[in-house]
């Protein structure tokens, strides 16, 4: 393993203890999130979703890392030519090196779209090539949702998929994370109110 490789692997490490360390705490959101936190937002539309994507990506800055919201890559395995938008994308400082692709997503027992976009990210991390990263998928649901069926999700990360056009997509190496967390909301629709991440 090369020093770059090596600086890679530290970052997957140091983002996942980041990560960690801000789920359990949410220092981080409450104090530049108020809104998700404190005074809480009206689960309309995809105000949720928006906050949430920003909110993971000031927390990529706020560790040292380069962070975006909706970046694009485009996937070319099996001939497809399309593109996968993750949510949100970190890059390690000072290299060019995506070090966390990331989801957020409402999670509503008995739909699949947590597997698609599992996925997704699995996806787009083989598309970029398979330097050692962070794949963050943080569900959100409302406190007292029936959090089973998340083992179906997170099996994907480990033993890859089949698209409907036959290409294998293999699993994640273990180089990289696949981090799974729900963020639970609480307090009324027009109020909801972040009120843990739970791993």
């Amino acid at each position: 393993m090369g020093a770059w490789e090596a600086a890679v692997t530290t970052n997957v490490r140091e983002i996942e203890r980041a990560l960690r360390a801000e789920f359990e705490t949410l220092a981080f959101a409450k104090s530049d999130f108020p809104m998700l936190t404190d005074w809480g937002v009206e689960d309309f539309s995809v105000t949720i979703h928006s906050l949430g994507c920003n909110y993971l990506s000031a927390l990529g800055r706020k560790v040292g890392c380069w962070a975006m919201s909706e970046y694009p890559v485009r996937v070319s395995l099996g001939g497809t030519g399309y593109s996968v938008r993750p949510d949100v994308a970190w890059w390690s400082r000072p290299t060019p090196a995506v070090a966390l692709l990331g989801e957020f997503e409402r999670f509503e027992p008995g739909q699949r779209n947590l597997i698609g976009k599992a996925r997704n990210l699995l996806r787009t991390h083989h598309e970029l090539g398979e330097e050692p990263r962070v794949l963050l998928l943080m569900a959100w649901a409302i406190a007292g949702t029936d959090l089973r069926g998340l083992d179906e999700v997170r099996a994907v990360s480990h033993d890859g998929f089949r698209t409907s056009d036959g290409l294998v997509v293999p699993g994640l190496g273990t180089e990289s994370r696949f981090v799974l967390v729900t963020a639970v909301f609480g307090g009324p629709e027009e109020r909801r109110r972040l009120q843990a991440v739970q791993a």
